[in-house]
């Protein structure tokens, strides 16, 4: 047996382990390129709605040029199982159950970077935080 295919053989145990510890609850939607004239709002499609996890292990805050004006995002990462669903650029993640922190619930994320590989426990997307931004049109 070579290493890959003892990783491959651990590979459902190693993804169990992984979605054990994705105890919040997301809803992710895609916009559909239109705008609602009366809002002005981004229009979004549901995409995907379970379990995740919110995390960062290094804060990453980057200041931005916007109209004139500038904002500080700060960047995450979400963890989704794998499979469950194919993210792309600009879908936007809504926390709606948070387990262990009162304050992740109702926050807002927009993915930035899918991350998928071969032999992945879990699909991990870098995403930007939205919340505090009233700027943004999503």
């Amino acid at each position: 047996m070579t290493f890959g295919d003892a990783i491959a053989a651990g590979l459902p145990r190693l993804r169990e382990y992984a979605e054990r510890l994705m105890v919040d609850e997301v809803e992710i939607a895609r916009p559909t390129g239109s705008v609602d004239p009366v809002t002005g709002q981004t229009e979004l499609v549901p995409v995907y709605a379970g379990k995740a996890k919110v995390q960062t292990y290094e804060g990453y805050e980057q200041d931005r040029e916007i109209g004139g004006g500038s904002m500080t995002t700060q960047r995450y990462r979400v963890d989704l199982p794998v499979g469950a669903y194919a993210a792309r650029v600009d879908d936007v993640v809504t926390v709606t159950r948070a387990m262990f922190d009162p304050n992740l619930g109702g926050r807002r994320y927009v993915v930035r970077g899918p991350f998928f590989k071969s032999m992945a426990t879990a699909y991990r997307m870098f995403v930007d935080d939205l919340n505090g931004f009233g700027g943004t049109d999503v």
